[in-house]
């Protein structure tokens, strides 16, 4: 059964205090020892704190957010969230006991507690320079590093450098096979809107089936490499999408960009594109390509604004839409 998520009360605050304790020690004994570690738990996660901090939440729900992950085997995770303006929320707390890491928990925790700060077009946290774990869970949702600081938390006592991430709201995250659905009636309802496009996913999108997998997909032998990214709409479900690989060693190639008709105007094709091309430079390589159907005019200006130059070149893809895809190159 999966975790239930609730706000904190009061009679959490044992356990709570446990889960936070225990989840210190699992990730920072190795870093600070277990000394540091006890010190800056007694201090910022005593139970007189906690009780504050659940007051606080429940006084000022639109102002701070203080959630469980609690399943049959008790308290599984926590994640609070303070709202710094109208634009940017602070995510304090992000915790997942160690057994139920791994499955989604954290993620759920995370969109749950942003889901409170719905003006909110910014969400910044401080992470330790060494939690690696940490630092490619919230790579993966599109969080950068944005600057360094010594008083993680706001705490100058513990003296505890750290790296402050930030990422711009709606977050993205890796596609999973079990988007395969999702995926399907967004390719469906933008196709819909040209004469002649109709979907095929038996034949003309296998990708798609197993979107999870894309990291690891071969050609002739070949590593492909590269990411499938999604953006979720307010109920969770899949409403925008892009993919990237690598078919040669100094090129990346985009694939999949769709953004739901009733998500548009928010520039989430544009972020999606640009995390492609910050994953592609990163990756080392020297161009990329889009190949687009020719009756997405839409995409087609996107990507002229991004400074994409369009060839003479045209592919038939000899698909059940017939496309003919014109092919847009950016030198990086």
């Amino acid at each position: 059964m999966s975790p239930f998520l609730r706000p904190a009360t009061s009679a959490d605050i044992p356990a709570l205090r446990d889960l936070l304790v225990a989840t210190w020690h699992e990730t920072y004994d190795a870093i600070y020892g277990r000394e540091k570690v006890d010190e800056i738990t007694g201090r910022w996660h005593s139970e007189a704190r906690l009780a504050d901090q659940v007051r606080q939440a429940a006084a000022h729900p639109h102002r701070e957010v203080m959630l469980i992950a609690e399943g049959a085997e008790g308290l599984l995770g926590t994640v609070s969230m303070h709202r710094q303006s109208e634009e940017v929320v602070d995510l304090g707390r992000l915790y997942v006991r160690a057994g139920a890491q791994g499955h989604g928990l954290g993620w759920r925790l995370m969109r749950a507690a942003l889901a409170r700060f719905p003006e909110a077009r910014r969400v910044r946290l401080d992470v330790e320079p060494e939690n690696a774990r940490a630092i490619r869970f919230y790579s993966r949702h599109g969080f950068r590093v944005i600057t360094r600081g010594t008083a993680c938390g706001g705490d100058a006592a513990a003296a505890i450098t750290h790296l402050v991430m930030e990422a711009a709201l709606p977050l993205f995250r890796p596609a999973r096979d079990s988007d395969a659905q999702d995926l399907y009636g967004l390719i469906t309802l933008c196709f819909a809107e040209y004469p002649g496009c109709v979907t095929d996913p038996h034949d003309d999108m296998p990708d798609i089936a197993r979107a999870g997998a894309w990291p690891v997909r071969e050609r002739a032998g070949r590593r492909l490499g590269g990411h499938f990214l999604v953006i979720e709409d307010e109920e969770g479900r899949v409403g925008a999408s892009i993919a990237i690989d690598f078919p040669a060693g100094d090129t990346g190639e985009l694939h999949r960009l769709y953004v739901r008709p009733d998500l548009r105007g928010r520039g989430l094709a544009a972020r999606l594109v640009g995390e492609c091309e910050r994953i592609a430079r990163d990756s080392g390589a020297a161009r990329l390509l889009a190949w687009s159907d020719t009756r997405f005019e839409a995409a087609h200006r996107l990507y002229r604004r991004r400074g994409y130059r369009a060839g003479d070149a045209t592919r038939a893809l000899g698909d059940i839409s017939r496309s003919v895809e014109y092919c847009f190159e950016l030198i990086l």
